[in-house]
């Protein structure tokens, strides 16, 4: 088991500047690289198709309902922020009819 995870060439070489870790079976350490780019790439593609079926599983709405949510929300936000403005202007008139 501990020899698959080994640093170095089987025959305890290190491996020569020469051959840039290409071309030899027995230099895991430049397998562990090749490989695990292939991997990544691999899952990436598939995480990547993945995606695209479940965006096809997506229903989106329409231009009409789209519009309709977003006037909802800037009339919600409008009403929030007169709210806490009146809020805002009750309690510095009160702080400052205490404090004198």
């Amino acid at each position: 088991m501990a020899d698959c995870c080994r640093p170095v060439a089987l025959t305890a070489r290190a491996p020569v500047s020469k051959t840039g870790c290409w071309g030899f079976e027995s230099l895991l350490a430049c397998h562990f690289i090749q490989y695990g780019v292939r991997l990544v790439l691999a899952k990436t593609k598939y995480f990547l198709e993945e995606v695209k079926v479940e965006l096809g599983k997506v229903t989106w709405p329409t231009r009409k309902e789209t519009v309709a949510t977003t006037w909802v929300v800037v009339v919600i936000i409008f009403l929030i922020s007169l709210y806490l403005g009146a809020c805002d202007v009750i309690l510095a008139k009160l702080m400052r009819f205490i404090l004198g």
